[in-house]
């Protein structure tokens, strides 16, 4: 995570770079959370983990939490897998804008 997001901050224009970061950021804490999934108990929790940052450092907007609220986050890994996705695709996108050549891909 640490290389991309010096990479993408580094060399993106804010628009893209920003976002990439954010979205890796939330798949990590969504992961953390949905370690209460595997049936192993977890101290991080939607309530008291992934809100606090989320309100701290403004990783989601609401619209893309209303397009996530589908995923039971206490109780599933799938938000931390669909973000994931999301990051897979502002890759692409950043790449179709013309912003990363094949020597950074």
């Amino acid at each position: 995570i640490q290389d991309i997001a010096g990479l993408a901050r580094a060399i993106l224009p804010d628009e893209y770079g920003n976002k990439i970061v954010k979205h890796f950021n939330a798949a990590q804490i969504t992961g953390y959370v949905g370690l209460n999934a595997i049936g192993m108990g977890s101290p991080y929790s939607k309530t008291h983990f992934f809100d606090v940052y989320n309100a701290k450092h403004a990783l989601l907007t609401p619209e893309e939490l209303k397009q996530l609220d589908h995923h039971d986050m206490d109780n599933s890994g799938l938000m931390m897998k669909e973000l994931v996705t999301w990051c897979q695709q502002d890759v692409v996108e950043a790449r179709k804008a013309g912003l990363i050549d094949i020597y950074l891909e």
